[in-house]
């Protein structure tokens, strides 16, 4: 029990002995005794123990008082319950999604340099996914840590976000070839000129991408579309084949994976540093069979 809980347990027994002597000396003591049994309770641990006082005298009130006290703390106790849980299972997740990738390289590293096998390109290629996947986890972990620690800076300037999204499908289309996904990609050829950080603007669109990739179970293609809006540019990525949740909000909570698993980083760092940028990201199903995330970025105070 902490000094603060100590403080207002001895603060309700002493005002419910005013109390008492306030209503009468023998029903005060019975009231009294009732309130400080109550305060006892609760300081024992007792949190679902509450003091069921009838009337409007002192006591009384003091007793309700002392039964929201108790509510706020079981509320507390069950919320921290909650967040430790959460905890724990994305600590589990991040641990599994470092150990896959790492056990994979490590297998195939130690292959090429026994001469086992007979297509070392084909290795040296999965090494080189691998080691974009702890990449891409590295930077969710740190841009996950400075959100949480409100500490993150923004460098906010002019950034062509056509050339951003460009760069970023181009970085994932071998992975997304490779996986038989087809890449339909629909880009302006001319500058689209936002206000965002240039490295958070390049996280939010790898893990918008990454999340078809890792997702992609019956996903025939991913499709990257950005259009031009009269003040906004709106890039969309389409998983066609694939399907959302009921509930699509609950996809950028913080470790609610996907069908694949995984951490449940992505999504949610990807709408969190596009909200500390004006932007806004969403996932919609504008057919059953597919699964579009839409990003909308403000158009540059500073173009001309």
């Amino acid at each position: 029990m902490t000094w603060g809980l100590a403080l207002v347990l001895m603060l309700a027994v002493s005002a419910a002995f005013g109390a008492g002597l306030a209503v009468g000396l023998a029903r005060g003591r019975a009231r009294l005794r009732r309130v400080a049994e109550g305060a006892a309770a609760l300081a024992g641990g007792n949190h679902a123990h509450r003091v069921l006082l009838a009337g409007d005298d002192p006591a009384a009130l003091i007793a309700t008082d002392l039964n929201r006290l108790a509510d706020a703390i079981q509320l507390e106790q069950e919320t921290s319950a909650t967040r430790d849980e959460a905890r724990r299972r994305l600590l589990a997740d991040i641990s599994h999604d470092l150990r896959t990738p790492i056990t994979s390289i490590a297998g195939y590293v130690d292959a090429l340099s026994r001469g086992i096998g007979d297509d070392p390109e084909r290795y040296l290629a999965i090494i080189a996914a691998k080691s974009d996947e702890l990449a891409q986890l590295t930077d969710d972990l740190f841009y996950a840590s400075r959100l949480d620690a409100g500490d993150l800076d923004l460098a906010v300037a002019p950034l062509d976000l056509a050339e951003a999204v460009r760069r970023s499908v181009l970085g994932f289309e071998p992975q997304l070839s490779g996986a038989g996904v087809r890449v339909d990609v629909l880009i302006p050829d001319r500058p689209c000129i936002v206000d965002a950080d240039r490295s958070a603007v390049s996280r939010v669109l790898s893990n918008l991408v990454s999340n078809g990739l890792r997702h992609r179970v019956g996903t025939t293609a991913i499709s990257v579309e950005m259009a031009e809006r009269d003040s906004s540019y709106v890039v969309s990525v389409t998983n066609e084949g694939s399907r959302l949740p009921d509930d699509t909000d609950r996809l950028f909570e913080r470790g609610v994976a996907g069908p694949a698993g995984g951490t449940g980083l992505g999504l949610s760092i990807a709408r969190e540093l596009a909200e500390l940028m004006c932007a806004t990201v969403e996932a919609r199903a504008d057919d059953p069979d597919s699964a579009t995330f839409v990003l909308v970025f403000p158009k540059s105070l500073h173009a001309s």
